[in-house]
């Protein structure tokens, strides 16, 4: 139960980590991209705004299991308390 709390919890911190990438990349539309190769290439608003919504559905597909290992935890330590 632990390792599926701790699994969640790194499936949330990888997904922020995408959408504040792929935000922080959305911040500078309009303007070059230094990373990009070549230097010259624009950045992608419609591949931002995926990634970004891509983030968001696994940020929320990890949430169900951080409540469930919550729910499961406590009905234990109501069992034997």
């Amino acid at each position: 139960m632990i390792s599926a709390i701790n699994t969640a919890l790194q499936g949330l911190q990888q997904n922020q980590q995408t959408f504040t990438q792929h935000a922080d990349r959305i911040s500078k539309w309009g303007t070059q991209d230094p990373t990009a190769t070549p230097p010259n290439q624009m950045i992608n608003l419609q591949e931002e705004l995926v990634g970004v919504m891509q983030s968001q559905r696994g940020y929320e597909a990890n949430l169900p299991v951080i409540r469930a290992a919550d729910e499961m935890l406590g009905t234990l330590l109501d069992t034997f308390a």
